[in-house]
């Protein structure tokens, strides 16, 4: 096995994913190794991306590869209507026993916002405040207070749903890769 080969292998799943899809400086070296096979290319890569099972973890592994973090696009906008129907589902029993004086589906969105722009961006959290992160998230209608008290737990389940999304995804690409080497 050649020294490239093993590096390869040595790559977590994602770190695979984004190797020859983000930009780089030019390679004019050929692309083939010692052993004769076809190496694998960027159209495999995107392959891998396809073939994801569903549309927010294709998302998220859009985001986590190309490392575009810009809250405008189609893959931030997708994982954020997942994330905030996930949490949308969890708080259904917590709106019978309690009355809230502001919609909670709309609160769901603005957690769910939140907790992925601080889960992508985790050295910010520490340099923002609580009220500013809700303030910046455009919950204003709640004491900082009052969310550590009654909805931090939100925050918890947002961040185990995305390492759950994490972990499908180097599943699935994990099972790609093989194919891949079976093939080749």
């Amino acid at each position: 096995m050649n020294v490239a080969a093993e590096k390869a292998e040595k790559l977590s799943n994602i770190e695979w994913l984004g190797q020859q899809l983000r930009a780089k400086t030019a390679n004019y070296e050929a692309g083939i190794p010692g052993t004769g096979e076809t190496p694998v290319n960027w159209e495999d890569r995107c392959g891998a991306i396809a073939g994801l099972p569903n549309k927010e973890s294709k998302a998220y592994a859009s985001i986590l590869v190309w490392g575009d973090l810009r809250d405008n696009t189609q893959q931030y906008k997708d994982l954020i209507d997942y994330i905030a129907g996930y949490l949308w589902r969890m708080v259904q029993d917590e709106i019978e026993k309690q009355r809230e004086t502001f919609n909670m589906a709309v609160f769901c969105q603005h957690v769910a916002r939140m907790e992925l722009f601080y889960g992508l961006r985790p050295m910010l959290r520490e340099y923002h405040t609580l009220k500013g992160r809700l303030v910046f998230s455009g919950i204003d209608y709640i004491e900082p207070n009052t969310y550590s008290k009654r909805y931090a737990w939100l925050g918890n389940a947002v961040e185990l749903l995305l390492k759950e999304l994490q972990d499908e995804i180097e599943v699935h690409v994990g099972d790609y890769r093989s194919k891949l080497k079976k093939a080749g």
